[in-house]
């Protein structure tokens, strides 16, 4: 089983038997990376599509309205921009403390809402900026001229134009919501016992770690994983931006 104690086999070196070692309660580091990775990247995925959700709406409404209703809705993201990260956390936390949302998920819910309310801005702005940009091109203007509404050139017009500047911004998003997970774990505001990250699992190590128990296998492993991911969700996007971005596409 993944999480068997083993109190003989605490804080083992790498071997053949346990090829990332064990930690401090015996149990194989491999195995609790790979269950680590599910909520790592449960975490990362749940935030991007909720960028998604959030950002695409706000940003479309916010583009395709009036002056005064962009001025509105934009002011509202700097606002959230201007609040410094953790203390988002701490503030969103508190607001869905004993809700649905934190029963839900085996408590990850709460986390997932947070992380989604940090990195809906960025999609936001740029799907407003990109709304702005199409409403007027020329066949937008000749959808108005024709007697279309402003909700269907929006929906039938303006939102598939869209599609690859948003797969281009998800690419950018997820591997940051990634990093910041294990981040939050890591001060000990993210995932919580029982379940475990990437980031829990550093914390755990570093918990551990002194002048005389230098167990570099408890940190190392979970960090270079998490490197890894990183580096390939990166070279995923930057795929993806060459062959989705407009501004390449023109060129």
């Amino acid at each position: 089983p993944i999480d068997s104690v083993d109190p003989e086999q605490a804080i083992s070196a790498p071997s053949i038997h346990h090829w990332f070692g064990t930690d401090v309660l015996g149990r194989d580091l491999f195995s609790r990376i790979l269950r680590g990775s599910r909520i790592s990247l449960a975490c990362a995925l749940a935030g991007a599509a909720t960028a998604l959700l959030v950002g695409v709406a706000w940003g479309l409404i916010a583009g395709g309205g009036s002056r005064q209703r962009d001025n509105v809705m934009m002011r509202f993201v700097d606002l959230v921009d201007s609040i410094p990260l953790v203390f988002l956390v701490i503030l969103v936390a508190s607001v869905v403390r004993g809700s649905v949302i934190e029963e839900s998920g085996g408590g990850l819910g709460v986390f997932f809402v947070i992380l989604g309310f940090v990195y809906w801005t960025p999609m936001a702005r740029v799907v407003r900026g990109e709304t702005i940009s199409l409403a007027n091109r020329e066949w937008a203007l000749a959808a108005t001229a024709l007697g279309s509404s402003p909700q269907r050139i929006l929906r039938k017009e303006i939102l598939p134009n869209l599609v690859p500047t948003i797969l281009v911004t998800l690419t950018l998003i997820i591997p940051r919501v990634l990093l910041f997970e294990a981040f939050l774990s890591f001060l000990g505001l993210g995932v919580q016992s029982p379940h475990v990250s990437w980031g829990t699992l550093a914390r755990d190590a570093f918990e551990v770690l002194n002048p005389v128990n230098t167990a570099w296998w408890l940190v190392l492993y979970p960090s270079l994983v998490l490197a890894m991911s990183l580096l390939a969700l990166n070279i995923i996007g930057d795929a993806l931006r060459s062959d989705l971005d407009p501004k390449d596409a023109t060129k």
